[in-house]
């Protein structure tokens, strides 16, 4: 299976609530700053969406986000260029830039102390139906490199592992783990 439009979610959780829009400035700065590896590009807001892409940071490899899709704001990362190695190592540089921007984010002055990046779940996805229709199948040849990735993320860790199961819903799986995490160890633990 040829998949490289894979997709990491991280959530975020919030100590007071923040409106979509404040994300918006944030963004444009890292634009500015060049805070990430990728060409970013330019902010679109879907804010008025419901449950939707929330607002959107188009770079050239892939798109960064806030996303609530189903209702759980996270930071997302999804690439839409070909990637030139196989499923694990497409798995691994995916989840190494949405953690990148999870640090970026958790860093950032004007949100301080008032989110926090979940580092014990993560949510993989596929943005490509064709590709990779949200079937048994799919679940069965991902499998193993999504095996690998979170044996690297979270090594002895017991993960739990849930699907979605609408067919008509891109293929996702959620993976979680008990106790907290770090961005910070996680991308230590990538790079090893």
């Amino acid at each position: 299976m040829e998949i490289s439009r894979i997709g990491v979610k991280f959530f975020i959780e919030e100590q007071d609530p923040l409106g979509l829009v404040e994300f918006i400035p944030v963004l444009h700065r890292w634009i500015q700053n060049r805070a990430l590896p990728d060409l970013l590009i330019d902010v679109a807001d879907y804010s008025h969406v419901n449950q939707g892409p929330g607002i959107v940071l188009l770079a050239y490899e892939g798109n960064y986000g806030i996303d609530e899709h189903r209702g759980r704001r996270g930071i997302v990362y999804y690439r839409k260029r070909p990637f030139s190695g196989g499923l694990s190592d497409c798995l691994a540089s995916v989840s190494e830039q949405a953690l990148l921007a999870c640090q970026r984010l958790e860093q950032e002055p004007g949100l301080a102390g008032r989110l926090r990046i979940r580092a014990n779940e993560i949510q993989v996805f596929v943005n490509d139906r064709l590709a990779a229709p949200n079937t048994d199948q799919t679940f069965e040849t991902f499998s193993p490199a999504l095996e690998k990735l979170l044996g690297k993320l979270y090594p002895g860790e017991g993960y739990t592992l849930a699907s979605d199961p609408d067919p008509k819903e891109r293929f996702s799986v959620t993976a979680g783990v008990a106790g907290p995490q770090s961005t910070t160890s996680l991308l230590g633990r990538l790079a090893s």
